[in-house]
């Protein structure tokens, strides 16, 4: 009796080596995690490219307040707002080509 129980045994062992897992479930949902994962990631950088494009128009005004205060706080300065870009080299360069150096 004992050698029919064992060999039932070693059938059933056998049986249970020779079937594969079933891994349809976790295959099946593996894009839906990988888009969920990608999704994620996206909308953290959504998070700060939205903060930045919000203070914009802030920054922008910040950078009009303080150009319009050097250029009238100063009276000294020429009235040309490109002068700033030139260098100040302007009157020398004119000299120079006039006398012909």
């Amino acid at each position: 009796m004992k050698d029919e129980r064992d060999e039932l045994l070693d059938e059933l062992f056998r049986k249970a080596r020779l079937m594969k897992p079933d891994t349809g479930s976790v295959e099946g949902h593996f894009e839906t995690r990988l888009l969920a994962a990608m999704e994620e990631k996206r909308s953290d950088q959504y998070l700060w490219s939205s903060w930045t494009w919000r203070l914009v128009p802030w920054l922008a005004v910040i950078v009009i307040i303080v150009g319009i205060g050097s250029f009238t706080i100063d009276p000294g300065q020429s009235g040309d707002l490109f002068a700033a870009f030139a260098g100040g080299d302007d009157d020398y360069q004119v000299t120079s080509i006039l006398a012909g150096g």
